[in-house]
């Protein structure tokens, strides 16, 4: 396997894709002056966003992360009047969240701002360039969850315990 080389242009798509993954990590998740929370929540907000209101523990399935990191992050979002919980109808001892109207609105200006970003560096591609970008990078998502739900099935934690 090649060292990954950051000071160099990547030699292999592989290292291509790995080093537009930390680059674009990194500046997406970089703190906008105007930012009301901390970007690692921007997952669960973009879940939020989908769905009306969700367990925590389903949320956290969802975007497969520990039920303890999402139970503190729902935590700070709640401090913050992003997200509120309301009873589960289908289950009187636990409760769902979902987003406030007002987080709604902060999470749609942090996604937007990024967006924007996004926006202004591939402004100068032609139309041609983002049409490929944007074929490549779906299939390429698409590829790696697909990987990623065979690895889950191939995984056998009795075989892992060993």
């Amino acid at each position: 396997m090649q060292q990954l080389q950051t000071d160099q242009a990547p030699e292999s798509p592989e290292e291509a894709v790995i080093t537009l993954l930390m680059q674009a990590g990194r500046r997406l998740r970089t703190r906008h002056p105007e930012d009301q929370v901390d970007p690692s929540t921007f997952p669960l907000a973009k879940q939020l966003m989908c769905t009306d209101a969700m367990r925590v523990s389903d949320l956290a399935a969802n975007i497969g992360l520990d039920a303890s990191t999402v139970s503190r992050q729902i935590k700070q979002l709640e401090d913050k009047g992003i997200v509120e919980r309301t009873d589960d109808p289908a289950d009187g001892r636990a409760s769902l969240v979902r987003l406030s109207s007002h987080g709604r609105a902060v999470m749609q200006a942090a996604f937007q701002r990024r967006f924007k970003r996004i926006q202004a560096v591939l402004e100068p591609w032609s139309e041609a360039d983002r049409a490929q970008l944007h074929q490549l990078l779906t299939r390429l998502a698409a590829d790696l969850a697909a990987a990623n739900d065979q690895d889950t099935a191939d995984f056998q934690p009795e075989t892992a315990a060993r």
